[in-house]
């Protein structure tokens, strides 16, 4: 934003994609951090709901910590991504075909609907994957065409994978898990992920009273929202170009460029 004319107020309106807890609390804290006696009355208020709600998120992070858990979560990983391979290969078997049958119309276009980038989304991080999956089954579902990925996949595979997206969220934390960690009764433990959805829904609400700000006559409050606003954007460069790998995926070793081969005389 190196002018009034580069700015675009328009990619405040969302989030920097791929927020998890700990990137959500942080980019929270640096907007609150922020805050200047230049701003407005109503980036004042939203820094304030801002702040509760991050000092609510960061609580129910340190009350997790307390508690950790004890499930391992990379075997139910593994065979998420298994089964989603193992539906995209018989989906992708019927390609093969000519287009003279009604189910390979059908496969052709449930497979560029589910798996139009492939595989990639299976090898992001756990939260990442989970919100690719749900939006793939969800779709599925509402367009009633869960019942022709059976019929094409077969029933056993989509059962499989429909249950262990259900394991996968209860994993991640999106869904409530269906038994206690210990004993009979389960200790109440704060929901992290809404808390999580909470402060992101305080952040953007802060983004938008910054817009304000930073399109606004006057030349501090200008200044404030631009150094406010560079949080943002800084998150927003490095989630953007490439999505999140898995944190306990080993890394490619280092290999030396190969020396260059003349060309055959």
């Amino acid at each position: 934003m190196d002018t009034d004319l580069d700015f675009d107020p328009s990619q405040y309106t969302r989030l920097p994609p791929y927020l998890d807890q700990p990137m959500t609390l942080a980019l929270a804290r640096q907007l609150v951090a922020e805050t200047s006696t230049a701003w407005s009355p109503g980036a004042k208020r939203s820094a304030g709901a801002l702040s509760r709600a991050a000092a609510a998120l960061e609580s129910a992070m340190e009350d997790a910590l307390r508690t950790p858990s004890t499930q391992n979560k990379r075997p139910i990983d593994l065979q998420a991504d298994r089964l989603w391979a193992s539906v995209e290969q018989r989906l992708g078997a019927w390609l093969a075909l000519p287009d003279d049958q009604a189910e390979v119309v059908a496969a052709r276009d449930l497979y560029a609907q589910v798996f139009g980038e492939g595989l990639r989304f299976t090898q992001f991080e756990y939260g990442a994957q989970w919100a690719e999956a749900e939006a793939r089954l969800g779709m599925l579902k509402k367009t009633g065409q869960l019942a022709t990925l059976e019929r094409l996949c077969g029933a056993p595979f989509v059962a499989a994978l429909v249950k262990n997206h259900a394991d996968y969220a209860e994993m991640v934390g999106t869904k409530k898990a269906t038994k206690p960690q210990s004993g009979d009764v389960a200790a109440p433990v704060a929901d992290v992920t809404s808390l999580r959805k909470a402060t992101q829904r305080a952040i953007l609400a802060h983004q938008v009273q910054l817009v304000a700000m930073r399109m606004s006559p006057d030349p501090s409050e200008r200044a404030c929202a631009e150094r406010a606003l560079r949080h943002v954007d800084e998150y927003r460069d490095k989630l953007t170009p490439s999505r999140p790998a898995k944190k306990d995926d080993p890394q490619p070793p280092l290999v030396a460029p190969s020396p260059a081969v003349p060309p055959r005389e």
